[in-house]
């Protein structure tokens, strides 16, 4: 109750955006199958691993591959929280006075078609990328626009 008055009542809320998630989480499994059917026409399997080396190779290979595939689904519960002294992200409350000048950023990766958004703050950059509405609902928290 005592940080809850710290931070005021709450403003508004911005959750996970499920539709990205999904796109991307869905665009990862098309690539990974064309790379299995790729490989498995070019060089078909036969029979089992020549050793049990290979075979714990593959296996990691396939794990490695499966957390590559299905890592935007960790986000599935990202959420953040404005209120009026303060915000909620990452499931740690933060005041704005601790967070100074707050700034929002798009960065795109040479390696990447898609850009992530970045939450910029004088104690740290929040990942904002599977948030859906962060920055106007930031905006229409503390600046009442769209």
């Amino acid at each position: 109750m005592k940080e809850e008055k710290a931070i005021g009542q709450k403003l508004t809320e911005a959750h996970a955006n499920s539709g990205k998630i999904l796109l991307r989480t869905a665009l990862r499994i098309l690539l990974a199958g064309v790379i299995i059917l790729a490989g498995v026409r070019g060089n078909p399997p036969q029979g089992k691993p020549v050793s049990l080396l290979a075979g714990f190779l593959a296996v990691l290979i396939a794990l490695g591959a499966a957390v590559w595939v299905f890592f935007p689904m960790i986000h599935w519960r990202d959420c953040v929280l404005f209120y009026e002294n303060g915000i909620v992200a990452g499931g740690r409350k933060w005041t704005l006075d601790e967070l100074g000048e707050i700034s929002f950023k798009d960065i795109r990766s040479s390696y990447s078609v898609f850009s992530r958004t970045y939450m910029c703050t004088a104690v740290r950059n929040f990942d904002m990328t599977y948030i859906k509405d962060g920055k106007m609902n930031f905006n229409r928290a503390y600046f009442d626009t769209l």
